[in-house]
């Protein structure tokens, strides 16, 4: 498997490279986006796009540069801090990090060859060395007044961010750093914390935030149990820790014990959702639409693939199922991808509404915001300002009930005022 994977990146590189090698000389390329049914945008090409690799992010900027001003040498320090490993450290932190390690910086700045064993254990290490040559040149030789350096602000849990907002919820608002703060918050270590004391013992030393952030993540999103196996089995696993399956059923089962401790508002939206979504299609609906707060139509169309049976003969007997057209709504399918499509809508929302008139050079991951040093300020307010828009105006929970005439009330918290996102410094960070 090791060496599949290698190889797998092996490939990847050289494609990489190749791409690098047609584009290297131009003065810009462009590249095509596409929006999918829920409004999330998407890079159309495979390589050199702000959603490609570690190493293919870090081998392209913005093709417009932007003359240094004093808040860009804070920015930078924090793309250096960030894609060391410090993103879970307060700004502040972050900062006197990079002003402790100026050393370290320059060597990788000017040399990354030589000193390549002081930056590949580096979290994002082709970032990070992207990030020191921009620093080196800017701040440090000073022979560099222009940056082109993608910033990159991620939110925390984007997925408990949205259920919070929509819920009005104050717990799981300051879990996920909606609510100020003067650091950042961990869900996905208070929920490992609620979990450890009823694990299996030889478990405890290792049962930590990483062995259940991808479960954290995802629960919002409708991840079974079944998915959740593989995210802590694989954590584990890569720490080299032996598990038995009963064990695992069980930690499983803990956490997700903890989150509707932890959480319990974004829970409870995820029941109503199911629930209502199902019986919609149930009562008689092909398909389930809404309207996001900036005015894209979501439409969720899930249905059964008709199919007829080949049996062939050549080279031995084959069954071949081949798809011929569309069936009857897909029920099980509905209500799986209703909530994480609802999150997903609301989540390029925010982008769509807090960017449309951003002036300068921006690009997005999903739920991740990129632009120049010089403009990062002017980012964190528009994405906070779209966020505190919708969920202040406007009820998501209570829209969608209405389109697919509920027959229950979604279930609100009222606990919380998302206008207190305006203050939050750590809510894309």
């Amino acid at each position: 498997n090791k060496n599949a994977e290698s190889f797998k990146k092996s490939c990847r590189t050289r494609m990489t490279m190749e791409a690098v090698a047609r584009f290297k000389d131009r003065e810009r390329f462009y590249i095509p986006w596409s929006f999918d049914y829920r409004g999330r945008a998407y890079p159309i090409p495979a390589f050199l796009t702000p959603q490609d690799t570690d190493f293919g992010k870090s081998l392209i900027q913005f093709a417009e540069g932007a003359y240094l001003i004093p808040e860009a040498e804070q920015w930078l320090s924090f793309q250096v801090a960030t894609t060391y490993g410090l993103d879970k450290a307060s700004l502040d932190e972050r900062h006197q990090w990079v002003c402790n390690n100026l050393q370290l910086i320059e060597n990788v700045g000017k040399d990354p060859l030589r000193f390549l064993p002081e930056w590949e254990a580096a979290d994002e290490p082709w970032q990070f060395m992207a990030a020191c040559e921009e620093y080196y040149h800017c701040l440090i030789a000073c022979d560099r007044h222009w940056t082109r350096l993608p910033i990159a602000v991620d939110a925390t849990c984007s997925g408990l961010q949205i259920v919070a907002g929509m819920a009005k919820d104050q717990s799981t608002a300051s879990l996920v750093n909606v609510v100020p703060s003067d650091r950042p918050q961990d869900a996905y270590k208070v929920v490992a914390e609620h979990a450890k004391p009823n694990c299996p013992q030889s478990i405890v030393p290792y049962l930590d935030r990483t062995v259940v952030k991808r479960v954290v993540m995802t629960i919002p999103y409708n991840a079974k149990s079944f998915s959740n196996r593989s995210y802590i089995g694989d954590a584990l696993r890569k720490r080299g820790v032996e598990i038995t399956k009963e064990q695992l059923t069980e930690l499983v089962k803990l956490t997700r014990e903890a989150m509707r401790i932890v959480v319990p508002g974004p829970l409870k939206v995820m029941d109503w959702l199911n629930r209502e979504i199902g019986r919609a299609i149930k009562n008689g609906m092909d398909h389930i639409s809404w309207t996001t707060p900036s005015g894209f139509v979501v439409k969720q169309d899930l249905r059964k693939t008709e199919t007829i049976r080949i049996k062939a003969q050549l080279m031995g007997r084959i069954d071949l199922k081949i798809g011929v057209g569309h069936g009857d709504p897909d029920l099980n399918h509905h209500k799986n991808a209703g909530a994480p499509n609802l999150i997903h809508s609301m989540d390029s929302a925010i982008l769509q509404l807090g960017l449309k008139d951003f002036a300068a050079p921006f690009t997005c991951i999903h739920d991740s915001v990129l632009c120049g040093a010089n403009h990062m300020d002017a980012m964190n307010e528009a994405v906070r300002t779209a966020y505190a828009q919708i969920f202040v105006e406007h009820s998501p929970l209570h829209d969608l009930a209405e389109a697919i005439n509920a027959e229950t009330p979604p279930p609100m918290e009222y606990t919380f005022d998302p206008s207190t996102v305006l203050d939050s410094p750590y809510f894309f960070c």
